[in-house]
């Protein structure tokens, strides 16, 4: 084949690929309160979400495919408790 008839590659280098991601809404607010309860970054969430390897429940827990999700349990007083 000639060369006229291939595309040109560009060589192979090794540079850096930036990703951006804009993750609004109910999503957001999950992710945000996701972040907080892991110690992560919201930032690191929303990649791994738009990535796919994270997903958010639609439904209420105990509904859908998210049915089977363990909830805490903590102590009985822990929504009274003043963590700040």
């Amino acid at each position: 084949m000639s060369s006229q008839g291939e595309a040109a590659r560009p060589p192979h280098v090794e540079q850096p690929i930036v990703a951006s991601v804009t993750v609004s809404g109910t999503d957001a607010a999950l992710l945000r309160e996701l972040a907080a309860v892991l110690g992560r970054t919201p930032e690191a969430l929303a990649l791994e979400y738009a990535a796919g390897t994270l997903k958010l429940p639609a439904d209420v827990i105990g509904e859908g495919e998210f049915a089977d999700w363990a909830l805490f349990d903590g102590p009985h007083d822990l929504a009274v408790q003043d963590l700040a």
